[in-house]
């Protein structure tokens, strides 16, 4: 059949194995190293292919791929040397490790892209579009990612808008550009309304429960040589709603800053300095506390983040003001104060073993 420059086209069509190659080819008048190529439609089952793509990148060993992926394009071989453009879609995506348990499902991607083995090798003509219906992982949940940006030459992705939902609020990242080789991310994140309860699932120790939602700002980033790292920011409570907190089990915690019994009487006087010494009112209720059974409205909730150090030599302060939700409490307000001088992963495995002042009625 004769192509579009009068000499003979190929067109070439192949079916099985979850790949469907739909293309043509088209001799150029007096070029016999040239020739044009158009992709009219390639169709990929990722669900068929996910072995070979493992065996290919060791890094997605264990992983399940799904979807499908549509590839059109067209463009010219001259010289020993690929150029055109080529369309990328990848529609109903899902990416499953059951052994690390995490998925992303309902991943759609759209986008156009340059391609040249003459340099640049790949970029997008214009913005592509990334959207993600669910991740979920053992730890944590979020939903309707959405992420659009661009590919330059270089490998850098300049991102221009990059959104998340997560425990009720919302996860934006700041226009940024991101480095894909090597690989180096350095954002500013902006939190709004994100649930305490989700925070909680994230901190090993301290608190067993909280219910709230924080605001505020702060700054990660992540390179092969020096793994993930928090940057400067800060959190505080958003006013929208009161925030709940229960302390992880933790005896002593309190009761060990507050007398039992208040001693009236010296020692020296025996029995009669313990018949003369009533019971701390507040002592049992701090026990109730500091052993998770009792809910803490929180007052107020900073979170300050500042890895140069601040003029205390500080890099994270993190300080809470609560009191027990029972009216009749004779607790008035507990104050907790954790300081940390050093890396801030010491936030992440906050324990009680902090400052802490308590105030009775």
């Amino acid at each position: 059949m004769p192509g579009e420059s009068g000499l003979p086209k190929l067109a070439l069509r192949a079916e099985g194995g979850g790949t469907l190659v739909e293309a043509e080819i088209d001799l150029l008048p007096g070029a016999p190293d040239a020739l044009r190529w158009r992709l009219k439609n390639v169709e990929l089952d990722l669900a068929r292919w996910s072995g070979a793509l493992a065996a290919q990148w060791p890094a997605l060993a264990g992983v399940i791929l799904g979807g499908r992926v549509l590839v059109s394009g067209e463009g010219e071989w001259r010289e020993g040397q690929l150029s055109g453009r080529v369309k990328l879609e990848w529609r109903n995506g899902t990416v499953h490790d059951a052994a690390q348990g995490w998925s992303l499902d309902g991943i759609a991607f759209q986008g156009a892209f340059i391609v040249d083995s003459a340099g640049p090798c790949l970029e997008s003509e214009g913005p592509f579009g990334l959207t993600v219906g669910n991740v979920t992982s053992t730890r944590f949940g979020a939903r309707n990612v959405v992420v659009r940006a661009s590919l330059n030459e270089r490998w850098q992705v300049a991102v221009t808008a990059a959104h998340v939902e997560v425990a009720g609020g919302e996860v934006a990242i700041d226009p940024c550009t991101l480095s894909l080789w090597p690989p180096n991310v350095d954002v500013n994140l902006r939190i709004s309304g994100v649930g305490l309860q989700d925070v909680v699932a994230l901190v090993p120790a301290g608190l067993a429960d909280a219910r709230g939602r924080i605001d505020g700002a702060v700054r990660v980033s992540w390179s092969q040589a020096g793994g993930f790292q928090i940057g400067a920011g800060g959190l505080a409570l958003n006013a929208g709603e009161p925030a709940i907190v229960r302390l992880a089990e933790s005896p002593g915690f309190l009761t060990k800053r507050v007398p039992e019994r208040f001693a009236l009487l010296p020692d020296w006087m025996g029995p009669l300095a313990r018949w003369f010494a009533p019971e701390n009112p507040a002592y049992a209720e701090l026990r109730e506390i500091e052993l998770g059974h009792t809910d803490l409205q929180v007052k107020a909730l900073i979170v300050r983040l500042t890895p140069a150090g601040d003029d205390q030599g500080r890099s994270a302060l993190v300080q809470m003001i609560a009191r027990p939700t029972k009216s009749d409490s004779t607790v008035a307000r507990v104050t907790f104060e954790v300081a940390v001088a050093g890396p801030l992963d010491a936030v992440l495995h906050f324990g009680l073993n902090q400052d802490v002042s308590v105030q009775m009625r």
